[in-house]
């Protein structure tokens, strides 16, 4: 498969840059393959050498040899390139995920006049969240406690229940004199490390529940600086990984 020349156009560049927090998780990084495999996700491929960016999809995995098997790359330069250079970089999407890994191919084999390439599994595979709306949800062994001070200075302690890299879903009394509209002047929770977090956000919605005492807020994160927003995508992504290894 081939990508149209708008996008083929891009070398290396056209792709996220990898960052050195990646799954190593075995029975996660399975778990991410699986996925890409059952969604026939498209997968964007980059070879050094080549200065442009072409498709291919997952045919197969084999969890107890440790291969993949990818869909032939029709471009023949790109596909001589592969061969020769062995290694090769992906990036695809899953659920609003950016997902990139390195891999190296092993053998390729002709199949009804089709190419498939063996490949080995990825050492680490690195995601990126690129979807505002995308929120991972935080177990309640790990669900931090969450202070929101107001305008007027009053404290109301809720509890984190989802979190992305734009807002979160918080858990707070019925009671709590706070609701959609309001600002709160400072979010002010821990993460999986420990480290404090503080920001700005507006209550977005509300959940009533149906039981219980609680209700959920639906917040916006406001004026993010670039440090605190890769904090915040680094703390999501830790959750996600909690969540894969409890699955």
């Amino acid at each position: 498969m081939y990508l149209e020349d708008s996008d083929a156009t891009n070398s290396l560049h056209a792709l996220p840059s990898m960052h050195e927090d990646g799954i190593k998780i075995k029975a996660h990084k399975l778990s991410i393959l699986k996925a890409l495999l059952n969604d026939r996700s498209q997968l964007s491929v980059s070879i050094q050498g080549i200065p442009s960016v072409f498709a291919t999809i997952i045919l197969a995995i084999d969890t107890k040899n440790e291969w993949l098997e990818l869909d032939e790359l029709v471009d023949n330069t790109a596909h001589a390139a592969l061969l020769e250079k062995n290694s090769y970089r992906v990036s695809g999407r899953l659920k609003g995920i950016n997902v990139d890994f390195s891999a190296r191919i092993t053998s390729h084999e002709k199949n009804g006049g089709l190419i498939r390439y063996r490949s080995t599994l990825p050492d680490i595979i690195y995601q990126t969240q690129r979807r505002a709306s995308y929120r991972a949800a935080v177990g309640m062994m790990s669900s931090p406690e969450v202070h929101l001070i107001l305008s007027d200075n009053q404290v109301i302690k809720g509890q984190l229940s989802d979190i992305s890299s734009t807002g979160a879903l918080i858990s707070v009394p019925n009671d709590s004199p706070i609701g959609p509209g309001d600002r709160i002047e400072q979010c002010i929770f821990k993460t999986l490390d420990e480290a404090m977090t503080i920001v700005e956000a507006e209550v977005k919605r509300q959940i009533e529940a149906d039981y219980g005492s609680r209700r959920k807020l639906g917040c916006r994160f406001l004026n993010l600086d670039l440090s605190t927003t890769q904090d915040i995508q680094r703390y999501s992504a830790a959750v996600e990984r909690l969540n894969a290894r409890r699955r």
